[in-house]
């Protein structure tokens, strides 16, 4: 579960550095930052959305493990 947690909080992390670049990059006219933007505006103009999200689920995952190496289930 731990596993699975902390590569949620990767991609939800990875993403939320793709929107803050793509919007960035927008201002430019970059093509590549339109298209990511025209796929969602909402994260496009607030990427922080995505890193309280990742950062949500690291926490997660940190507890998770924890929880285990005390003998958790």
């Amino acid at each position: 579960m731990a596993a699975l947690l902390f590569i949620i909080a990767l991609a939800l992390g990875g993403a939320a550095m793709l929107f803050r670049y793509a919007h960035a990059e927008l201002y430019y006219g970059t093509s590549w930052a339109v298209d990511v933007c025209s796929a969602s505006k909402l994260f496009c103009g607030h990427p922080d959305y995505l890193a309280y999200g990742a950062v949500g689920a690291l926490v997660l995952a940190i507890g998770a493990g924890i929880g285990r190496a005390l003998g958790g289930d």
